[in-house]
């Protein structure tokens, strides 16, 4: 009996202790670099998604296979808005400032691109080629359309 209280006192107290040693939950958002860096490699992300869905796509590849891919752009699409936090206005980056002062046009643009990219992975899993193409082009234009209107144009080379 002394050895199970022992063991019961021991475990007690490990437990205690674990409790104790715990560190204290507490939340930190994301600076605003950490948030463009974020969208930034997102966008990378994205542009290489979609080469390797056209690539794959024209030169016969199953459309099933490029379900998991066309899935992570879809992915992404949807959490695209919040990367353009309040907290990056102002910051360094590509985003221009109608970003932030056309947030419901912004809003709308990137709804297009998340329609478009959900309809993407949905004709992938369904082996739909006209679906898959149909998506694929609207993607492609839903891109255009957002970085037409809110992404800086890239600097002039010289010469």
């Amino acid at each position: 009996m002394n050895a199970a209280r022992l063991i019961l006192a021991g475990a007690l107290l490990t437990s205690g202790y674990a409790l104790y040693a715990k560190p204290a939950a507490h939340s930190v958002a994301p600076s605003a670099a950490e948030l463009i860096a974020a969208r930034q490699a997102g966008m990378d992300m994205s542009a290489s998604s979609m080469t390797l869905l056209k690539n794959a796509s024209a030169n016969g590849v199953p459309l099933k296979n490029l379900a998991f891919p066309a899935g992570g752009l879809a992915k992404w699409a949807a959490s695209l808005p919040t990367l353009f936090a309040d907290s990056t206005k102002g910051a360094k980056s590509e985003a221009k400032a109608e970003v932030f002062t056309d947030r419901a046009g912004f809003n709308a643009k990137a709804q297009v691109y998340i329609i478009a990219t959900k309809a993407l992975a949905a004709a992938a899993a369904a082996d739909d080629k006209p679906a898959f193409d149909a998506a694929l082009a609207s993607t492609g234009a839903a891109c255009k359309g957002c970085h037409d209107a809110y992404k800086m144009p890239p600097p002039a080379k010289p010469g």
